[in-house]
């Protein structure tokens, strides 16, 4: 059986964590947690700034809505998967995005320490600021035990 060509979704991910939660640790466990989408996928996860003025106004305005996750930290991801699709997960950012978040939700959220108290992705609006965004990365994370041939050679 002949395999599908490996399709590249670029997506923006903000999670809100626990106060003190490492943002590379997890951002290594959202790169390996894909492995269990429905089909064979790798990723590259960066982990990047949130500007401190967001971050204080979006704690702030959880606090007054008495919102848990209120006193959470709050980490920005630009996640690059590669994938190989199917009838069951098709080659669309906006699929993708959900079905990581499901993933993520389902595998991350309170589970052995990781942190994770809440998490989004959407699709990048635009594949040129999704790379202007991912320069200011302060960390890389690769899926672990990624299946061969889907993230090509030269990224």
């Amino acid at each position: 059986m002949e395999l599908s060509a490996p399709a590249e979704a670029l997506l923006l991910v903000t999670a809100n964590t626990v106060p003190g939660t490492n943002p590379q640790d997890l951002g290594q466990r959202l790169a390996d947690a894909v492995v269990h989408l429905p089909v064979p996928a790798a990723a590259l996860i960066g982990t990047g700034e949130v500007p401190a003025d967001i971050r204080t106004r979006t704690r702030e305005l959880a606090e007054r809505q008495g919102m848990a996750d209120g006193a959470a930290d709050l980490v920005m991801y630009f996640a690059r998967l590669w994938l190989r699709p199917s009838p069951e997960l098709p080659a669309h950012a906006t699929e993708i995005a959900i079905a990581c978040r499901r993933l993520w939700e389902q595998r991350l959220r309170g589970v052995d320490g990781s942190g994770l108290t809440q998490v989004t992705c959407l699709p990048a609006p635009s594949q040129e600021a999704w790379f202007q965004g991912a320069l200011s990365c302060t960390s890389l994370a690769a899926t672990t035990n990624a299946p061969t041939g889907l993230i090509p050679d030269a990224v």
